[in-house]
């Protein structure tokens, strides 16, 4: 019973904010132009940016700081430990039957669903196809490749590339949580975990491992995956919930 009335009252929710995805979608877009366009104009922005945490003779010193380090670690541990928990939930048991207020399990699915494609396989086709040397790889900073702005398919990189920064979209993702969070306290989640997520993100420039535009539209992308994907679990929210119901009865 406490399944059914959940599912009920998630029907009810879903509904307009389908609708309202509809502008975001739109709005991310323009987002994606908008900033691709910046660093399309002025590529050099990466350059200096990155030219702030480099230093003649010792390279990225911050590379070796063993805080940002643990800090690194962190950010590369919650992803799993966010889909490991989603994934859990969704397993029908008779301890989470005796929940009064179940998680939906649309949203878990949604989040799955994002973590898998969006820093996992988005992030890694992109790496390859664009295939952008990392800032320490450049000849700018002691390496030996070309500097080449976002969006550019290039060859100067083999394997595990700067653009995207999957790091930055991992950080990023753990925004999408806040589908479980009541709406009063959305605007606190979102302010809260996205300087979080930012400082994990930064932390990749200050490393030398991704240019500042590899961050920015990591997020960017993510967003308009984000939304789209919602779309889509928020629209089907009622049939998705309805075939889990149906296994979690005993």
């Amino acid at each position: 019973m406490n399944v059914t009335h959940l599912n009920q009252s998630e029907i009810a929710i879903s509904k307009p904010a389908t609708d309202k995805t509809k502008d975001y979608l739109l709005k991310a877009f323009i987002l994606l132009g908008f900033v691709s366009i910046f660093f399309a104009a002025v590529p050099e922005v990466d350059l200096i940016v990155s030219r702030f945490f480099w230093y003649p003779g010792s390279g990225f010193e911050l590379n070796n700081n063993s805080d940002l380090i643990a800090f690194r670690d962190v950010n590369r541990f919650l992803p799993w430990a966010v889909i490991g928990v989603a994934a859990v939930l969704l397993i029908p048991n008779r301890l989470l039957r005796r929940l009064e207020h179940p998680t939906a399990p649309h949203k878990l699915l949604f989040v799955i669903t994002f973590f898998a494609t969006g820093p996992g396989l988005s992030v890694h086709l992109m790496k390859m196809l664009v295939a952008r040397a990392r800032p320490r790889a450049l000849q700018e900073f002691g390496g030996n490749a070309f500097f080449t702005p976002p969006w550019e398919l290039t060859n100067q990189c083999a394997r595990n590339c700067s653009f995207i920064s999957g790091e930055a979209a991992s950080a990023f993702a753990l925004l999408t949580l806040v589908v479980f969070v009541k709406p009063k306290y959305s605007t606190a989640y979102i302010v809260a975990i996205g300087i979080l997520a930012a400082a994990f993100s930064l932390t990749r420039v200050l490393h030398g491992a991704h240019f500042l535009s590899d961050v920015i539209l990591a997020w960017n992308v993510m967003l308009v995956l984000a939304v789209l994907l919602w779309q889509i679990f928020s629209r089907n929210a009622p049939q998705i919930d309805a075939i889990f119901a149906a296994r979690a009865k005993p």
